[in-house]
């Protein structure tokens, strides 16, 4: 088994604060797939986006055969599905081989994140830019939220639409979209769940990264979360783009986290 690495946050705080994220956001979509047994937690929204269809292992292995369990219960969990799904697993959790037990199991790597949490975020590091907040609260804004996502990470529209779902910006979701010269540029999310704060959707379209748009758009998605909730802690998984940002901001790094996807030589299910 892997051991965890010094200085980072347990992984078991980690883990469980994307679990409890993701059963809390999947779960406002109709038909949502909420499942927690034999070491797998599945939350399917049954949309385009695989980001939103994730399995996520829950407990360390006790061995390779189990590990090897683990994944075939999630790609069982997977035929479910009628869009492309993730398998997330912590390595400090899994066998030494891993990466070949995955590819055994017709998986492999495709992205990764890296859990991260703040108990206060430091202080900016320069003034804001001018930029015109709007909070998301009606489909207008809910819509730039899913298209700078997709501009963002390189998303057809079509897949980013489910993130416009009015089902997601309930009042305890602080969504935030920032606006220069009248066009959407960056935006981000703060869910209060449980004890919890936790950001997502952080995107910033290609030709305005630079300028301080996402940290002054978190900052203002965050004080709306804390004004309405009270100091609490601050969870997110970052990717590897986006993780200097939040360091900046106070943000402590807890477990690489990665993503598996069905690889395209495995066999169809």
């Amino acid at each position: 088994m892997g051991e965890t690495k010094a200085g980072m946050a347990p992984d078991a705080d980690s883990i469980g604060a994307l679990i409890d994220a993701w059963r809390t956001l999947v779960g406002r979509f109709p038909g949502a797939t909420l499942e927690r047994a034999d070491g797998v937690a599945t939350t399917f929204a049954h949309v385009p986006l695989p980001l939103m269809n994730l399995s996520i292992l829950d407990r360390p292995a006790v061995d390779e055969a189990d590990f090897s369990r683990a994944l075939g219960v999630a790609r069982d969990r997977a035929r479910s599905c009628n869009h492309g799904s993730l398998v997330v697993v912590c390595p400090q959790w899994a066998p030494r081989r891993w990466r070949s037990l995955a590819a055994e199991a017709g998986l492999e790597v495709s992205d990764a994140m890296t859990g991260m949490a703040a108990d206060a975020l430091a202080p900016p590091r320069r003034a804001p830019p001018a930029i015109d907040f709007q909070r998301v609260g009606d489909p207008a804004t809910a819509n730039d939220i899913a298209v700078v996502n997709a501009h963002a990470y390189g998303m057809p529209l079509e897949v980013a639409a489910c993130i416009s779902h009015p089902d997601i910006w309930t009042p305890d979701t602080f969504g935030v979209v920032g606006y220069v010269g009248g066009e959407a540029v960056t935006c981000t999310a703060a869910f209060v769940i449980g004890e919890m704060i936790y950001v997502a959707l952080v995107a910033t379209l290609p030709g305005a990264h630079g300028r301080g748009h996402a940290e002054a758009v978190m900052r203002r998605a965050i004080q709306y979360a804390q004004d309405a909730a009270g100091p609490r802690r601050i969870w997110l998984h970052a990717t590897e783009m986006g993780r200097p940002l939040y360091q900046s901001m106070g943000f402590a790094t807890g477990a690489e986290i990665p993503m598996l996807a069905v690889s395209d030589d495995a066999p169809a299910h």
